[in-house]
């Protein structure tokens, strides 16, 4: 009995050192790797099976894909602030725009920080090609109000930079406050672990 479970602790450490292996490959690599890396792996980790190796694949495929997609999340807010600033130009007037775009690029960064849906970045990710021609259409727009060619460039690279820039700084007060939980909960553990230590004692 102990025997077996010193093999399972030991499959387990052999795991997580071949999932910090895979990791640096990329997903394609991952999701079809090279017969001859494959066999490099089941020497590397004979104490492993295939069908153990095959799993640790697929979970850090998941992983990764997880994480792109985390990455991916983040970078919504800005496309849908990008759209409203074309949309409510087209309909209203430029000043009404930028300070509707600044108000939903401000609020969606905050819920966005907090909240992640796997099943919603997949159609909300689209969006990020509506934003391409959306600044053709933006510098359109400029132009057809009477802006030179110099201020249709400065107001296409703040509604693409300047959108980017602004949504980093306003996630930088969520993400204090998410740090702070974090070194809350961590320190609350540790004072809970040290009251158990104290009563064994």
């Amino acid at each position: 009995m102990t025997k077996k479970r010193a093999l399972s602790k030991t499959q387990l450490d052999d795991g997580k050192k071949l999932a910090r292996e895979l990791y640096d490959w990329s997903i394609r690599e991952l999701e079809n790797p090279d017969p001859t890396e494959r066999e490099q792996l089941t020497g590397k980790y004979p104490r492993l099976s295939k069908a153990q190796i095959e799993d640790v694949l697929r979970q850090v495929v998941e992983a990764k894909q997880v994480h792109q997609e985390r990455v991916g999340w983040q970078a919504i807010p800005h496309d849908i602030a990008v759209l409203v600033l074309v949309l409510l130009t087209a309909i209203t007037d430029l000043q009404t725009a930028v300070i509707a775009c600044i108000a939903i690029l401000v609020l969606l960064e905050s819920v966005f920080q907090f909240t992640f849906n796997r099943k919603l970045y997949r159609p909300l990710s689209t969006l990020v090609w509506l934003t391409y021609p959306a600044y053709i259409a933006f510098g359109y727009l400029l132009y057809r109000m009477g802006y030179s060619i110099l201020w249709i460039v400065v107001g296409t690279l703040l509604a693409s930079l300047g959108t980017y820039v602004l949504g980093a700084i306003s996630r930088l007060p969520i993400r204090l406050i998410l740090e702070s939980r974090a070194k809350g909960r961590e320190e609350g553990l540790q004072k809970r672990k040290g009251v158990g230590d104290i009563d064994q004692s």
